[in-house]
């Protein structure tokens, strides 16, 4: 994450060939080998590492969904919902405020690797899994 960069290595029906290679993430085309749900999540993944080391990720958030596809105009997009669990079913203000600042943050740190797939960061509601 701190330097836009992500490791490659090839895999074939055998398993991973030849020797890693690393690419700048605005490079990795949408539809691409590397164009991977997988991927994008290995990446939000890395920038939530980096949010808590600096101490930007906060308590309220209670997980994240990552996922692809295109957006109204055909552009492909990355999704990234940040779930949090609102207090009794009322929120205040100033709550609303923080998490607003949060996708804020989430979109601006994605938005500066320049990817070829446009971020779009929502709120949304966790739900314990059953």
């Amino acid at each position: 994450m701190t330097n836009w960069e992500a490791v490659f290595r090839v895999r074939s029906a055998d398993g991973l060939i030849g020797s890693e290679f690393k690419t700048r993430l605005s490079m990795i085309q949408p539809q691409s080998d590397e164009d991977k749900s997988q991927f994008w999540k290995m990446l939000v993944d890395d920038l939530v590492r980096v949010l808590k080391a600096k101490g930007e990720y906060p308590d309220f958030v209670k997980g994240y969904e990552v996922t692809t596809d295109r957006d109204s105009t055909g552009e492909p997009g990355l999704y990234v919902k940040i779930l949090v669990k609102p207090a009794h079913g009322a929120t205040d203000d100033a709550t609303v405020s923080k998490w607003n600042d949060f996708v804020n943050l989430v979109q601006d740190s994605l938005g500066r690797l320049r990817l070829q797939r446009w971020p779009y960061v929502e709120l949304g509601e966790w739900r314990r899994r059953r």
